[in-house]
């Protein structure tokens, strides 16, 4: 996440376009065709404030957009991420489609220098622009239909370092070779199986601590499936961590669950002031 962001960051906008045409052929490669859906795209609700001529603001492309996306990266990940369990493709789809990303990537673009709103440039905030930018991928979709939608969406992104952050798996390499480093244990990984059958390369992968098999990663490349064991490897991990820790908890509360811990305490003296010790108290002599 921390590379991503960076990366929009440095990427920044050259100065405000002169209209959205140059804005959607540089950051899409598309040219814009019925241009009255891209300047509503651009509109705030704001503007509706006051005008009596039938101005629509951006909520309904926005929503339009935000379908769009959605369907772009659940398909891009489904293709590319073929035994991921639905949980799996979530978290790597909320990676990138989220409103901080899209915030981010907005302003990158320069849209906020475009927005028509009732306020100080200066004071479009920039959920408005990660709004903006939702509404104008509506707008692609309606001008070029879903297909031509995608492409030039993925392509956006992937420049932006897609690839990368929907993987994310250096994460999990990294904190597999920390603790196979802390704990003298050999880490490696064997590529198991090398399947070109119809023409479309598959790689199997296991990652092997000490020789046992923790995780096992299939992808279209060596270091997909590599990030893909490592992902399951450190899960692995993980979950023998808890394991353990419950094994620990329940131990011990077995052992020491009825009977407490002896008290340091001393007990407190049966001496009663000007009497003898240890309650050998002397007894009264009989008069005779």
């Amino acid at each position: 996440m921390i590379r991503f962001l960076q990366r929009l960051s440095r990427a920044t906008q050259q100065g405000p376009d002169a209209d959205i045409r140059t804005l959607v052929r540089r950051e899409f490669g598309l040219r814009v065709g019925q241009r009255s859906v891209y300047e509503e795209a651009l509109t705030h609700s704001s503007m509706l404030d006051g005008d009596k001529s039938g101005l629509k603001s951006n909520e309904r492309l926005e929503f339009l957009g935000d379908v769009v996306l959605d369907m772009t990266m659940a398909n891009y990940l489904y293709k590319a991420f073929p035994e991921a369990q639905e949980g799996e493709l979530t978290k790597r789809k909320s990676r990138i489609v989220n409103r901080k990303n899209l915030n981010l990537l907005g302003k990158n673009m320069g849209l906020h220098h475009l927005i028509h709103a009732k306020m100080r440039r200066e004071d479009i905030h920039d959920s408005m622009v990660g709004n903006a930018l939702e509404a104008l991928i509506g707008a692609l979709y309606l001008d070029h239909g879903f297909m031509k939608t995608q492409r030039a969406v993925l392509a956006m992104l992937k420049h932006y370092g897609l690839d990368e952050q929907v993987n994310e798996t250096h994460d999990f390499k990294s904190k597999l070779h920390q603790w196979a480093t802390k704990r003298k244990k050999k880490l490696a990984f064997e590529v198991m199986k090398d399947d070109d059958t119809g023409g479309e390369e598959r790689y199997e992968i296991a990652a092997k601590v000490n020789g046992e098999v923790y995780g096992i990663g299939m992808g279209r490349s060596k270091k997909l499936a590599e990030q893909e064991a490592a992902r399951r490897a450190w899960k692995k991990v993980y979950d023998r961590r808890n394991a353990g820790g419950r094994e620990r908890t329940a131990s011990d509360s077995k052992s020491g669950g009825s009977s407490r811990r002896p008290s340091n305490r001393r007990r407190p003296s049966s001496r009663r002031s000007g009497g003898n010790k240890g309650g050998n108290r002397s007894k009264p002599k009989s008069e005779g």
